[in-house]
C-alpha cells in the first residue's frame, strides 16, 4: 500500500509538475511552435488527401484546446492530456482503416487515379488495334491466297484449251473435225493465249536472270547476299571470274528460252550474236549456235500450209516432194521438190507459228530487251540506260518492219528478181536463182534448185572445186559493195548460209557466187547512196574537212569515232585510225577495240542513236562480211576493195556532166590520187603484219 501511495503521489507531482510548465513561459513557446506546426501539417494534409482523396482526422490540438489547459489545475490537466491521447490514437487507428479501404477500392475500380486510368485506356486503345491490323493481314493474306490460286487455275485453263486445240487439230484441213468458221472463231482466243504464255515464259526468265545479277553485283547494304559476308573487290580476278560465270549461265537460260519459242525468237539470239561490243563475250558465244541450229516443222504441218495456200494437195502441184527438210531457218525450212514439168525446185515453207504469234513476241521481244538492259546495265552502267534503251529502240523499229517484209514471202521474190536484174550482165560470176510465180505465195516460194554448191566459209570444198579462198572472198565483198554503193538495193543477211560457191555453168573454171534468202533487203535512196560513197572517199583521203561536214550533216561531232567504227578500226594514241585490217587483227587488236569501245560507249551511243536507219542494215551487212572475210583467212583487204567501189558509185553522178577535157582531166588526177592513197594504206597494212 505504502509503495503504491508512493507511486500515486510521484505521479500527481509530475502531471502537477507538467500543468505547471504549460502555465510557464514555455507553454507560450510550446504554444507558437504549436501554431506553425498544425499550419504546415494541414497544408501537406490537403496536398496529398485532395490526390488521394483521403480525409485526415485533427491529430493536434487546437490553440483554443491548448489554452484551456493551461488554465487548469495539475490533476485536470493531466485528465485532459490522457483523454487526448486515447483520443488521438482512436483516430490514427481509424485513419489508417480508412486509407487501407480507399486504396482497395482504387484498385479494384480504377477510376479513382486518374494517373492509372488513362495508362490503362491506351494500353486498351494498343491492343484493340493490335487485333485490327491482324485481323487486315490475315484478310490480306487469304485475298493473296485467293488470287494466287486463281492465277493458277485460270493458267492451268488456258493450258489446257491450247493443248485441246492442237490436240484436236482442228486447223488441219486434212482433218475430219476441219471447221473453217470454227477456226475463225477460235483462232485469235488461241492466239492471245499462247502469247500471254510465252509473255510470261520470258519475263520469267529475264527477272531471274536479273535477279541473278543483282545478287552478285549489288555490293550494297540493301543486298541481303552481303550482309554477313565480305563485299567482293569488283577489280579482283575471282570476282571477274564469277561475273564471267554468271554471263554463261544466264546466256546459256537464254538460249534454252529461245529455242522453245522458236519463230522470232530465233531472229532475236541471231541478232545478240551479232553485237559484238555491246554484250559480254559469253553472250555472244553461247548464242552463236543460233546462228546454225533451228528448229524444224513436221510434214503434216508443211502440207497443210501449201493446201491453205494454194488450195491444192501437195500431190497436186509437185510430181514429187522430199518430206524431209534441207536446211532450216528462224522463220522458214527448205524442201526438195519436183515439179510436174520436171524441174527440180526448192520449197521454202514458212512455219506455221510464226505469223500466229508474231505481234504477241514483237510486244514480248520489246519489253524483255528494255527489262534485260535496265536489269543488267543498272550495275555496269548506270548513266547510258536512256541512251541504251532509246539505241534498243531503234534496232526494234528496224527489226519489226524488217520482219513484217521478210515474213511475206511475194516481197522476197520481188527482191530476188530486182537483185539478179542489177547483176545482170555486168557480174556473170553472181547469180540469182529463179523464181516461180506459179508456185509461190505469201507462205512459200519456190525457187530454182542449185546443184553442187557450197557454203561459202567451206575452204576445203573451194580448194576442191580449184579455186582460192581469196579470190572467192574478194567476189563475195565486191558483190555486196556494189549492192551497197551502186544498186541502193542491199541484202541485210548476208551471212555464210545464204551465200553459196559453185563452178559457173557456162564456165566450170571460174566461181560463181550464188545468193540465196533475199527477204531482208533494204532500199538506198541517191542522196543517202552519194553522201554516203563520198565519206568513204574522204577517208581514204584523209579529208578531214569532207568527214566532219558529212558527220556534221548527221547529228554527230565525233567524225574520228564514227570512222572508226564504220572501219571496225580502233584509234591510236593521236587519236587517229590506227592501219588495221581483218588479216592481221588478232584476238589483242579486238580486245583493244573492245576496249576503246567500253570507254568511249556513251559517244558510240550518240553516233547511234543520229545515224541514219539506214546505217543499222549497213552496219549488220558490213560485221557478216567481216566475219565471214575472217572465217576465209582474210587473205585481201576488204576496206581497199569496198572503197573503190564507193568512189566507183560517186563518180557515177558527176560523170554525166564531164563534157570539157578539163573536168576529164581533174576526174583522172583524182582517181589517180585515190589509187595513191589506197596503195599508200596497204602497204602501211602489210607493213604492220609483218611487224606483228
Amino acid at each position: 500500500m505504502m509503495n503504491q501511495l508512493l507511486r500515486r503521489q510521484r505521479l500527481v507531482f509530475f502531471e502537477t509538475t507538467t500543468a505547471m510548465r504549460w502555465r510557464s513561459g514555455i507553454g507560450s513557446l510550446m504554444n507558437e511552435q504549436h501554431h506553425h506546426e498544425q499550419h504546415v501539417f494541414k497544408k501537406k494534409k490537403n496536398q496529398v488527401g485532395g490526390l488521394l482523396g483521403w480525409k485526415f482526422p485533427n491529430i493536434i490540438p487546437s490553440s483554443k484546446h491548448i489554452h484551456s489547459m493551461m488554465m487548469m489545475s495539475g490533476v485536470e490537466a493531466s485528465q485532459q492530456i490522457r483523454n487526448f491521447k486515447s483520443t488521438t490514437l482512436r483516430n490514427l487507428q481509424a485513419t489508417q482503416s480508412s486509407s487501407r479501404t480507399n486504396l482497395s477500392q482504387v484498385n479494384q475500380v480504377g477510376t479513382t487515379n486518374p494517373l492509372t486510368a488513362s495508362s490503362k485506356q491506351e494500353q486498351q486503345s494498343h491492343s484493340t488495334l493490335f487485333k485490327k491490323v491482324l485481323k487486315m493481314l490475315k484478310l490480306l493474306v487469304l485475298l493473296e491466297l485467293g488470287l494466287i490460286g486463281l492465277t493458277a487455275f485460270l493458267y492451268g485453263a488456258m493450258k489446257f484449251c491450247i493443248w485441246l486445240f492442237h490436240f484436236s487439230d482442228i486447223e488441219n484441213p486434212y482433218s475430219q473435225l476441219y471447221n473453217k468458221k470454227l477456226l475463225e472463231l477460235l483462232t485469235p482466243v488461241i492466239q492471245l493465249f499462247e502469247g500471254i504464255d510465252r509473255y510470261l515464259k520470258t519475263m520469267s526468265t529475264i527477272l531471274i536472270i536479273g535477279l541473278e545479277y543483282y545478287w552478285l553485283l549489288t555490293t550494297s547494304n540493301i543486298n541481303p547476299h552481303y550482309w554477313f559476308t565480305e563485299k567482293p573487290d569488283k577489280t579482283s580476278l575471282e570476282f571477274i571470274e564469277k561475273k564471267k560465270q554468271l554471263h554463261t549461265k544466264s546466256a546459256h537460260r537464254l538460249l534454252a528460252l529461245f529455242s522453245e519459242n522458236k519463230g522470232v525468237y530465233i531472229k532475236l539470239g541471231q541478232h545478240i550474236a551479232s553485237l559484238g561490243g555491246f554484250l559480254p563475250d559469253e553472250y555472244i558465244q553461247v548464242l552463236s549456235v543460233m546462228r546454225d541450229r533451228a528448229p524444224t516443222i513436221a510434214f503434216d504441218n508443211v502440207k497443210k500450209i501449201i493446201y491453205q495456200d494454194f488450195g491444192k494437195t501437195v500431190e497436186e502441184l509437185f510430181e514429187y516432194f522430199d518430206p524431209n527438210p534441207l536446211a532450216s531457218g528462224s522463220i522458214a525450212q527448205v524442201h526438195r521438190a519436183k515439179t510436174k514439168d520436171g524441174k527440180t525446185v526448192a520449197v521454202k515453207v514458212q512455219y506455221h507459228f510464226v505469223r500466229f504469234y508474231f505481234a504477241g513476241d514483237m510486244y514480248t521481244r520489246e519489253a524483255a530487251t528494255k527489262l534485260s538492259i535496265r536489269l543488267y546495265y543498272m550495275q555496269e552502267d548506270p548513266k547510258n540506260i536512256d541512251e541504251l534503251l532509246e539505241v534498243n529502240d531503234q534496232f526494234n523499229n528496224e527489226i519489226k518492219d524488217s520482219l513484217n517484209s521478210e515474213l511475206n514471202f511475194l516481197h522476197e521474190a520481188e527482191n530476188a528478181k530486182l537483185a539478179a536484174a542489177n547483176f545482170k550482165g555486168s557480174r556473170p560470176d553472181v547469180y540469182i536463182p529463179k523464181v516461180y510465180d506459179d508456185l509461190t505465195s505469201s507462205r512459200v516460194l519456190t525457187m530454182e534448185f542449185i546443184e553442187n554448191a557450197c557454203n561459202a566459209n567451206d575452204v576445203e570444198r573451194i580448194r576442191q572445186m580449184g579455186f582460192n579462198e581469196s579470190d572467192i572472198a574478194r567476189r563475195i565483198i565486191s558483190t555486196f559493195a556494189e549492192q551497197l554503193f551502186i544498186h541502193g538495193h542491199l541484202h541485210g543477211d548476208c551471212h555464210q548460209s545464204n551465200v553459196f560457191v559453185r563452178q559457173n555453168p557456162k564456165k566450170p573454171s571460174e566461181p560463181q557466187i550464188v545468193i540465196l534468202d533475199h527477204g531482208l533487203y533494204k532500199h538506198l535512196g541517191d542522196d543517202f547512196r552519194q553522201k554516203y560513197a563520198q565519206f568513204w572517199i574522204s577517208i581514204v583521203l584523209n579529208d578531214k574537212k569532207g568527214m566532219h561536214e558529212y558527220c556534221r550533216s548527221l547529228g554527230i561531232n565525233d567524225y574520228k569515232l564514227y570512222a572508226s567504227m564504220i572501219m571496225m578500226q580502233g584509234l591510236d594514241s593521236n587519236g587517229e585510225l590506227s592501219a588495221w585490217s581483218e588479216k592481221q587483227m588478232t584476238e589483242e587488236d579486238f580486245a583493244k577495240f573492245s576496249e576503246q569501245f567500253q570507254s568511249k560507249r556513251s559517244e558510240f551511243m550518240n553516233i547511234y542513236r543520229h545515224m541514219p536507219k539506214e546505217m543499222l542494215l549497213i552496219s549488220r551487212t558490213d560485221n557478216i562480211l567481216r566475219s565471214l572475210n575472217r572465217e576465209l583467212g582474210a587473205q585481201v583487204n576488204r576496206f581497199s576493195i569496198m572503197a573503190r567501189i564507193a568512189a566507183k558509185g560517186a563518180s557515177m553522178k558527176t560523170s554525166e556532166n564531164l563534157h570539157s577535157w578539163s573536168q576529164r582531166f581533174r576526174r583522172w588526177r583524182s582517181e589517180m590520187y585515190f589509187e595513191f592513197r589506197l596503195f599508200v594504206i596497204s602497204v602501211q597494212t602489210w607493213f604492220i603484219s609483218i611487224m606483228s
